[in-house]
């Protein structure tokens, strides 16, 4: 892929684009593939650049940064990254849909401001995202799963028939976990090595790395005219576009809006009514491990994953949000999300040698957090970028919803391994999911949201925001699929604009 990146001085140029898309995660990707595909001239703008710049460069990771504050203590490394793919990189791949319950009125829909499309409304898009993604999963899902109308694109090559039958047994059905399935990369499904190099050679695409955008351009009408841009070396352009599509992730995106106060948007882009930020959301989960009998399929060494839809519902009687259980048994059980701590490593030695003698049996459970104002992105006044200019700011509590259902949730564990005559339970720390959600929310009321459904800012009718920072509530699920299909859906809206003549020129 680095052949077909440029650096900043490409931005030369006198002709405006006709979109710009800031980002080059999932959303921006997706979307640069179908914009580019119908003949729209695209120009992606990417921060950061390769793996290896991201390990290596300290400008970059302190770009990349954030402040943090509130009781959940909630992580600022390894939250976020700043490389062509974005955090993505780190993503596993895991493609699971929302559950139309997610989209519906539900104890955690702000009454103010509930969903404005539905389950129905992004069904054909979650269908495209699969099979651009290349989802692999057994199409015979248990009657808890969202439903579908199509197979999955690829069919299921993992056997989970020893935690189908342990699970089942106590009256639990499990489904596998359909997951994006790389044909150029290792392992893990990574966008820019899987889509990106399918149009990064057309000539409507430029392809742009270590491109800071500081600040969004305004003009008396509201529309966005520029966007500021300026390399680590100092060099500066500003990209003018016709329309421009932020997708720069739920902390990035409402820092960018806010750093681009004018004489227009005196708040911040978006922020007359302060809602840029506000409604920050994660996923937070529970891990156990316990041991139980060796049996015959135990013995194979890697990985077995299972997840069930079963109880995802089940707490929202009382109030509570969504959950989803995973179930893992494997000699080596390492968490993506877990920090490592030299601390532990003798822990850790002395439970695979333990393997030998017993099986473990991991059981985790994801949680939905309860939507807050409270919980939100500002400027921080405390960590600045190599430009000088403040990082985010993200300030998180638990609700005291969010406490209960996390109980629930260990009870609902420990009753699980309980059931399946289980020892040795241990628990280890609350991790966090990466998903950042929630920052710049759908909706119909400028007064409540900052995107409309079509996800264009209702204040800055050529400027769209795509990817989890739209999201109403954040279900209990991984958000990528929801974030590949709304990007799905915004790059059609996008194409039908550009075919009907509706979009005005540049400013």
């Amino acid at each position: 892929m680095a052949d077909n990146t440029v650096k900043i001085d490409a931005l030369d140029t006198t002709e405006p684009f006709d979109v710009c898309i800031i980002g080059s995660g999932p959303t921006g990707t997706i979307i640069g593939k179908t914009l580019v595909e119908n003949g729209i001239r695209t120009v992606i703008l990417e921060a950061g650049s390769s793996m290896f710049n991201w390990l290596t460069d300290s400008q970059i990771k302190q770009y990349a940064d954030f402040e943090s504050t509130g009781n959940t203590n909630y992580p600022e490394k390894h939250t976020k990254a700043s490389l062509l793919g974005g955090t993505a990189n780190f993503w596993t791949g895991r493609c699971e849909r929302l559950h139309p319950s997610d989209m519906e009125p539900h104890a955690y829909t702000p009454p103010e401001n509930p969903w404005p499309i539905t389950y129905d409304d992004l069904d054909p898009y979650y269908e495209k995202a699969e099979r651009i993604m290349r989802v692999r999963g057994n199409s015979q899902r248990s009657k808890y799963s969202p439903p579908r109308k199509t197979p999955l694109p690829l069919p299921q090559t993992k056997d989970i028939s020893f935690l189908t039958e342990l699970l089942d047994s106590i009256g639990v059905e499990v489904d596998d976990s359909p997951t994006a399935i790389p044909q150029k990369s290792i392992r893990f499904f990574k966008v820019q090595k899987e889509i990106l190099p399918g149009f990064a050679a057309s000539p409507n695409l430029t392809l742009v790395t270590g491109a800071i955008v500081r600040r969004l351009v305004s003009n008396a009408d509201k529309n966005i005219v520029g966007a500021e841009v300026q390399s680590f070396e100092g060099e500066k352009k500003v990209v003018r576009a016709r329309i421009y599509v932020l997708a720069a992730g739920g902390i990035g995106a409402p820092r960018l809006l806010l750093m681009s106060k004018s004489e227009h948007h005196p708040e911040g882009i978006g922020n007359t009514y302060d809602r840029v930020g506000r409604g920050f959301n994660e996923h937070p989960a529970v891990n156990f491990y316990a041991q139980i009998p060796h049996q015959r399929k135990t013995i194979y060494p890697l990985s077995k994953i299972a997840r069930t839809h079963q109880f995802y519902s089940t707490y929202r009687e009382e109030g509570l949000g969504s959950i989803m259980p995973v179930f893992r048994q494997s000699w080596i059980l390492p968490h993506h999300n877990m920090p490592l701590k030299i601390s532990k490593i003798p822990h850790n030695m002395l439970a695979i040698a333990q393997r030998l003698l017993h099986a473990t049996l991991y059981m985790g459970v994801v949680i939905e957090m309860k939507i807050s104002d409270s919980n939100r992105v500002t400027l921080s006044t405390k960590k600045k970028d190599p430009f000088g200019d403040p990082l985010a700011r993200v300030h998180m509590d638990y609700a005291d919803e969010d406490i209960a259902l996390l109980e629930r949730s260990r009870e609902l564990v420990r009753d699980l391994y309980a059931k399946v005559g289980a020892g040795n339970i241990y628990e280890d720390q609350i991790t966090f999911s990466r998903h950042l959600q929630g920052t710049c929310r759908m909706g119909t009321d400028p007064k409540t949201s900052v995107v409309d459904p079509d996800l264009r800012a209702h204040e800055s009718p050529n400027l769209y925001i795509s990817g989890s920072e739209a999201f109403v509530t954040g279900g209990a699920m991984q958000p990528t699929l929801t974030i590949a299909a709304l990007a799905s859906r915004l790059s059609e809206h996008l194409v039908t604009r550009f075919k009907e003549g509706s979009v005005p020129p540049a400013g």
